[in-house]
């Protein structure tokens, strides 16, 4: 009888069971429903198909309080993505929604959907779950497109074809070439109209533009993912650009006045204009433009050329009625006596990638000082007083070597014999006539001779300090530098090797007191007696 009575009680509450799932479309423990629906997330269009949020409406008996949604992804945790505290009304209709914001930037590749929890008013839960479907669209496919093609250089068309396949739908293909400049691709035609098709077979005629080497075509489809297709054009396009006749292979500047650069440029469709640069400030500036030449074919090109220190060479740029250019580089012979490194970066020890300035102009950090002992310039470090520059030949026996840690270990150096000592000295403008003309030459781009002899007529004293510090609360003095009035620092630098001396100028651009004083950066020019 007492089993009888245990199989009759297991029966109901099974039947309990069952009746309870027909009634509500979700496991749940507190009573309600969360409408469950699902969702395509496009990655090419990096949102939802259905517009940019999801949405879901809850019902709960006992009130919503507050609903949880959670990413449920493959192989990750889930993650929190939204807490909605409802408390204040606990109505027991809410609608759910979740901005696509708060998923995409999250990797969603393995999404499965959202997990929604909600908490009803007397503490009892509901849960319920949205689908989410990861939609990665393929890009557009090329095929039988030949690898190159010869271009018709008579005037005709040359035929450009083949097929171009999306899964989803076409909608323009652009036909580019780089007629201009090489690999620099400006637009032909665009093909538009194409009404979504899957499978295109494009035949374009092609005018050949003078100078290009190289068609680009480039398909895209529905979703606007574009793929690209480089076909190989092989022309001698030397026909095409201007050529420069009869230019000195180099000239002797006249540093006082001007110097004449001449020759002869031809264009087989005729000139537009030329352009004459030089490179005094690192990189080319247009110095003068001699245009409207009206298409001429053969041009006798005559400029006068005023020369300024540090300029290394000329360049002309010839352009033809068609916007094809040909360019000229024409050395200065022109010695120099000292090196410019421009736009120095320097970080201080806890940034530690640029510590050490080197005798080649570039920069090392804190690991790489053991390595580089022999041609350690000048070290940049930071205390608590301020930024430095260090002598590193006193650094690497000083406290801040301490800080220059590679791997949590401070700098100790292998052999301090070789380490060169350098000396600063802070010059102040308006402190003396001396200075001022340093700081004068400077801002005219002409400093170079920087001998013991141009120090001393300008009446500088040699340089003493071991470690100048930036500061811009205290007034200048040989040893503190900042970057208006006393932003020049000299040098000089001793090889304990040979005994060789160098002077040099520092000048500096920027410096930045860094939080903490670790991080603080350093920019500057430097010129190096040779």
């Amino acid at each position: 009888m007492k089993k009888i009575l245990k199989v009759l009680l297991f029966c109901g509450i099974a039947l309990t069971i069952i009746t309870a799932c027909k009634k509500n479309e979700v496991s749940e423990i507190g009573g309600g429903t969360v409408e469950a629906k699902e969702y395509i997330f496009n990655r090419a269009t990096n949102t939802f198909e259905s517009g940019n949020e999801v949405t879901s409406n809850i019902s709960a008996t006992n009130g919503v309080k507050v609903v949880y949604s959670y990413l449920v992804r493959t192989g990750k945790p889930n993650l929190l993505v939204q807490a909605f505290d409802n408390s204040k009304t606990a109505s027991n209709d809410f609608v759910l929604n979740i901005p696509v914001d708060s998923l995409r930037k999250h990797d969603l590749k393995t999404v499965s959907g959202l997990k929604i929890m909600v908490k009803q008013g007397d503490n009892s839960t509901l849960e319920g779950f949205i689908s989410i479907k990861y939609f990665d669209p393929a890009l557009p496919q090329f095929s039988a497109f030949p690898a190159t093609i010869t271009a018709d250089l008579t005037g005709g068309t040359t035929a450009i074809s083949g097929n171009i396949k999306s899964e989803f739908g076409i909608k323009q293909v652009d036909i580019y070439d780089d007629y201009q400049t090489e690999n620099t691709y400006v637009l032909a035609n665009s093909i538009t109209g194409i009404a979504n098709v899957k499978e295109y077979a494009l035949n374009y005629a092609y005018t050949y533009r003078k100078a290009a080497q190289h068609i680009k075509i480039k398909a895209t489809d529905i979703y606007n993912q574009s793929h690209e297709l480089i076909i190989n054009m092989p022309v001698d396009v030397t026909i095409f650009k201007p050529k420069f006749e009869n230019f000195a292979a180099s000239i002797t500047p006249n540093t006082t006045g001007t110097t004449p650069v001449s020759g002869r440029i031809t264009s087989v469709t005729g000139l537009k204009k030329v352009d004459i640069y030089d490179d005094r400030n690192g990189a080319y500036q247009l110095l003068g433009t001699a245009d409207n030449l009206n298409g001429i074919k053969t041009y006798n090109y005559s400029t006068a050329y005023t020369f300024k220190k540090r300029a290394a060479n000329i360049k002309i740029i010839a352009t033809d009625t068609e916007d094809v250019q040909a360019e000229l580089i024409i050395p200065l012979n022109f010695t120099y006596q000292s090196t410019l490194y421009r736009d120095v970066e320097m970080n201080a020890q806890t940034l530690a990638t640029k510590t050490a300035f080197l005798n080649n102009g570039s920069t090392i950090g804190n690991c790489e000082l053991n390595a580089n002992e022999a041609s350690l310039y000048l070290i940049f470090g930071a205390q608590s007083t301020g930024p430095v520059l260090f002598n590193p030949a006193t650094a690497a026996t000083g406290s801040i070597a301490s800080n220059l840690r590679c791997n949590n270990v401070g700098w100790t150096a292998t052999n301090t014999s070789v380490i060169h000592d350098t000396k600063f000295r802070v010059l102040i403008d308006g402190a003396s006539t001396g200075q001022s003309n340093i700081y004068d030459l400077l801002e005219a781009n002409e400093i170079d001779d920087l001998s013991n002899a141009f120090f001393t007529a300008n009446s500088i004293s040699t340089p003493s300090s071991n470690n100048p510090r930036f500061d811009t609360s205290v007034a200048a003095t040989t040893s503190i530098f900042n970057k208006t009035t006393a932003r020049v620092v000299f040098i000089k630098i001793t090889d304990p090797a040979t005994g060789l001396i160098k002077n040099a100028i520092i000048n500096v651009k920027d410096c930045t007191v860094g939080n903490p004083i670790g991080n603080s950066t350093i920019k500057f020019d430097i010129y190096i007696q040779k």
